[in-house]
């Protein structure tokens, strides 16, 4: 024991320095894990920041496009309720391009796939500003809030609003009407219909004097007026996203 003693008491700077050497080497073995570790995750959130980016302008663009659709049956459909307290008597073809500009349903079937990814994985943790954070995380509920409105819009037109005028109009002509900026296809010139041999006939007159349908044509234009509004709400909270964004890949 005394021997020990005397070793310990001889060499003890010389154990304290391994010790110290060991120890140093430890923490920076730790230090440069830690390094490379927030390394990688700033690179991940930088890729992940840059798909969102990407993500958001694809939306942006969706809405923007179906709120084009939504203007032109807003003013299609005004212009509709003006016909039926004026001149019932309009030019068939223009009543029937208005009309089908009625029968659009835009719905937004976009998908936000990073953020879904985020959410679905945790990794929305690596977002490090505390604002563009809460703001990715309140998202999915407004879109949320959004597509029932769509839903509930396209409810009425599948049901009512379709029953209204199929009673009146021979809707295939309707179609006829598109252009190549229809909501059914970027070309409609295979979607043509032969309606000469249809034993069928519109009656415009007959269906501008029905009530019911007006109500459900005015109806149908206030769904089109909240779900225009609601969107430009969207598209201005996505580019406060895309601005956030922009701030943090800048860095």
């Amino acid at each position: 024991m005394k021997r020990i003693l005397s070793i310990l008491k001889e060499k003890w700077p010389e154990y304290i320095l391994e010790i110290l050497v060991i120890t140093i080497g430890i923490l920076g073995a730790f230090a440069l894990n830690n390094w490379n570790e927030l390394r990688n995750q700033k690179k991940e959130e930088r890729a992940i920041l840059q798909n969102l980016q990407s993500d958001l302008g694809n939306t942006i663009a969706e809405f923007e496009f179906l709120n084009n659709l939504r203007q032109n049956a807003i003013d299609a459909s005004l212009q509709i309720l003006e016909i039926s307290s004026d001149d019932i008597n309009g030019p068939k073809n223009k009543l029937d391009t208005l009309f089908a500009k009625t029968m659009v349903r835009p719905t937004y079937n976009g998908k936000m796939g990073t953020l879904e990814l985020l959410f679905s994985t945790g990794k929305i943790s690596l977002i490090q500003n505390e604002e563009l954070k809460t703001k990715l995380i309140n998202w999915p509920g407004m879109i949320e809030d959004f597509k029932e409105e769509e839903v509930y819009a396209n409810e009425i037109f599948m049901g009512t609003y379709i029953e209204e005028i199929a009673k009146y109009i021979v809707i295939p002509e309707l179609f006829n009407t598109l252009d190549n900026n229809s909501f059914i296809s970027d070309s409609t010139e295979n979607l043509k219909f032969n309606v000469e041999k249809l034993p069928m006939r519109t009656d415009y007159s007959q269906l501008l004097k029905n009530q019911e349908f007006l109500n459900h044509l005015a109806l149908r234009n206030t769904n089109f007026l909240v779900s225009y509004h609601e969107a430009i709400s969207l598209i201005d909270y996505a580019s406060q996203l895309e601005e956030l964004i922009e701030k943090e890949l800048r860095k």
